[in-house]
This record gives structure tokens, sequence and C-alpha cells, in this order.
């Protein structure tokens, strides 16, 4: 939805949580005199329009437009019913897409990782003294960024990709792990509306070699991870054949971070930066909490904070990155019907690893894994005692949960910040 064509339309905000807000802010800036409907759960003291989101289908005729913050779904049934009714359905993300901006846009999505490649790339840019801004996804609303950057880091989820109606100047698509069922219905829905990010004709996609599920989607696609492009190998990264530099000074673990790093630095290329200053800049970035968040020793162990962790791969990447160390990891979480067979093999097949399940998929878990090295507890707070119990000195314990949070915490980070805190008391 183009911001003019909003000026003569009765707009209805659906759900008023930090984006929508946001939303209502602007909107009142750009019209003034227009009076918002606002549609939530919650009762909203002195709101000027007020409809509760159960009543939404009886008030079809009150406006023209409805701007649906992410975390509603797409296919709520109501979408439909106003999409029939003659109702433009769209989001903050596409109007703000639509408004015009001369500073180049990089949008990043993946199922693990956008958060940390989008962060990195914005803190390399601004490293090299370049006016560049870092909004979406990751927890500033976009309408609340300035109109005068010279970049713009866009993190955005498969809530935003969905049913996203323009194109960035470059596309970014990490990788395809099965997640969000509730929201997109099934996983191939959600493997379809992530990917709509790269059918929307930017001018450079960007995606993962190894993803084959993104290897011919749209055109004008790069790939890192390719031996031809930007890659790693033996902890040094390469543009095709030549050396960019070694990655000894990269601060974060794993070699799914350094998969990370090589997406952002092929982006920094297509922007026409030089990869070894980009390189050195991406060397003191800081990363982000409850992402392999090391903290300790701690009476004599070491404490992980990887709650953002959300799927199996996740995990599994973590685990690979403390592969040298006596591992006793905490898991367990909301139950999105997602695959833990090569998870479990994994831990099955690594003495160094005991588990501690917890939660909703809890129990699946229990279950399904073959090692003697596993209990089963009913809390975060029950789960890190034992885990200070069984865990021998100069050990990891590791909250790396492979499930979201959603069946006992209100988010991630209210799950790894518990964590954090059980760890220090």
């Amino acid at each position: 939805m183009n911001l003019s064509k909003l000026k003569d339309k009765r707009i209805a905000i659906w759900g008023m949580g930090r984006e929508g807000k946001t939303t209502a802010a602007f909107l009142k800036v750009q019209f003034p005199d227009k009076e918002l409907i606002i549609i939530d759960n919650n009762n909203m003291d002195g709101a000027e329009n007020f409809i509760l989101q159960s009543d939404l289908l009886d008030h079809l005729d009150g406006f023209d437009v409805i701007i649906k913050s992410p975390g509603i779904s797409y296919y709520h049934p109501a979408v439909k019913k106003m999409q029939e009714h003659g109702i433009e359905v769209t989001s903050a993300t596409n109007i703000w897409f639509s408004i015009a901006k001369e500073g180049k846009v990089v949008a990043i999505t993946g199922s693990n990782g956008k958060s940390t490649t989008s962060a990195l790339l914005h803190h390399i840019l601004k490293s090299l003294g370049l006016n560049a801004e870092l909004g979406g996804n990751i927890g500033t609303a976009l309408l609340s960024l300035p109109v005068d950057a010279d970049y713009y880091v866009v993190e955005l989820s498969s809530y935003q990709t969905c049913d996203l109606a323009y194109a960035p100047d470059i596309a970014v698509l990490l990788n395809l792990f099965p997640e969000h069922i509730q929201w997109h219905k099934t996983h191939e829905a959600y493997y379809h509306d992530k990917c709509n990010l790269l059918r929307r004709g930017a001018e450079i996609n960007i995606t993962n070699f190894n993803e084959p599920r993104t290897l011919d989607i749209a055109k004008n696609t790069l790939f890192f991870n390719d031996p031809d492009n930007i890659h790693f190998k033996d902890g040094v990264i390469y543009d095709g054949a030549r050396e960019v530099g070694s990655c000894e000074n990269f601060p974060l673990l794993g070699e799914h971070n350094l998969e990370n790093l090589c997406a952002a630095l092929s982006i920094c290329k297509q922007l026409g930066l030089e990869l070894t200053k980009c390189l050195a800049a991406g060397s003191d970035y800081p990363g982000l909490p409850h992402r392999l968040q090391i903290i300790g020793p701690i009476n004599d162990h070491y404490f992980v904070n990887d709650s953002i962790s959300t799927d199996p791969e996740a995990t599994l990447a973590a685990l690979n990155a403390l592969s040298d160390k006596n591992i006793t990891l905490i898991i367990g979480g909301e139950d999105r019907e997602q695959d833990y067979n090569e998870l479990c093999n994994h831990i099955d097949h690594h003495n160094n690893i005991s588990v501690i399940c917890a939660y909703e998929t809890g129990e699946r878990l229990f279950k399904q894994l073959k090692t003697a090295n596993k209990q089963q507890t009913s809390s975060l707070q029950e789960a890190v005692t034992t885990a200070k119990q069984i865990t021998p000195k100069g050990g990891y314990i590791l909250l790396s949960p492979a499930a979201p949070s959603y069946d006992a915490f209100k988010d991630f980070e209210q799950r790894g910040n518990l964590f954090m805190e059980l760890a220090k008391s």
C-alpha cells in the first residue's frame, strides 16, 4: 500500500504491540486530522475508535484498509473475510518499503542467523563511517527510522516476507528450516512465504549455496558458501580463489557464524566495499544477547545462553561450536512439530553431552534420546539446579532449547534472562 493512497482511506490498525503503536504515531504525523480505528485483543482506554478483535467481523463496513501487525497470521480466518469484503490488508513493512528513499535497502531473512547477520552488517557499515540504519524484526520498527540514511539494513521475519509487495535493492535468504507452523499452518507454506523475499525482483538476490530449497527460486542470484564466491575454509575467508583474510579474530563461535560472516561480506562486496576492511571491521563485533552468550566461570562452570535457538538445527550448531567441551544441554519448549532425529542422533553419539529435557517438547525428546546421560525436569529453574549438580568442573551448561519459548515464557529473551539470573544465583 503506497502511503499517498492512504490519504483518503479509512484506516484500521490491527494489533497494538510495539509496531502497531509506532504505525499509529507515524500515521498521525502524516495525516493529523485522520481518525484511526484500533483493533486489539485488549480494551484500550482513550482510543478514538476501538474494536475488540473478537468483534472485528461485525465492523467490516467501517474501514477500507487494515494494517495488520506481524504477529497476527496472514492465514487468520478474518483476513480472507476482509479481502472478500473489498478491504485491503497490508502491513507497516509494506508502507515503509513504499516510501521513496535514496539509500540502499538490504533485506535479510532466514530461519537462523538473520539477526546476527543484520547486526553484523550494520556494525561493519558503521565501523567504516557509513550512514547506516538497522531496523525491522530485530526490534526497531521500520517506520521509526530516519529517511536520510545511505544504507538500510532490514531484518525480516517470515511474518513480514509473507505478503511483502516491494523489492529491496539486495535480498538475502540465509537458510530454511521448519518453523512457525502455528502462524503459517504448514512447513511448506512457511518455506514459500520466507522465499517470497527472493521473488520480489531485487537487483541482487543472495542466498546460501548449501540451501537446496532456494537454488532455483529467483534470477540475479549470488551464492555465499560457494567456492566460486565468498566462502570460508580452514579458518580463512576467500572470495573465489583469492584470500580475503583470517577469521581468527572473529569473535563469534561456530561455523554457522562464519556462514553469517560470509553472507555479510557478500553484501558488502555488492555494495562496492573493500572486503579486507570489512572483515577487519567485523573483528570487534560484540554479538547479540541470547546467542551463544558465554558467562563465567561461576563456581567452576561456564554458562552459555543460546535461548534464541528455537529449532533443532540451531541447537546442533551450538553443540558443534562447543564440541571440545563437556556440555550439559538444557533443551525443550513449545512443540512446533519439528524433526529432532538428527539432533538426537548427534547427542546419542557424543559422550561429552548430558541432556536435561523440560517443557512441552521435553517428554518427546526424553523418549527419543537413547543416551543414558539424560534427565527430565519440569522447569528451567529445576533444570539449572540439576545441571549445576551433574556438570563436571570446567564444564559448560548450555541453554539451547531447540524449540520456541511460548509454552512457558513471553519470548526467548525472557527465557534467556531467567537462565542468566539462575546461573548467577
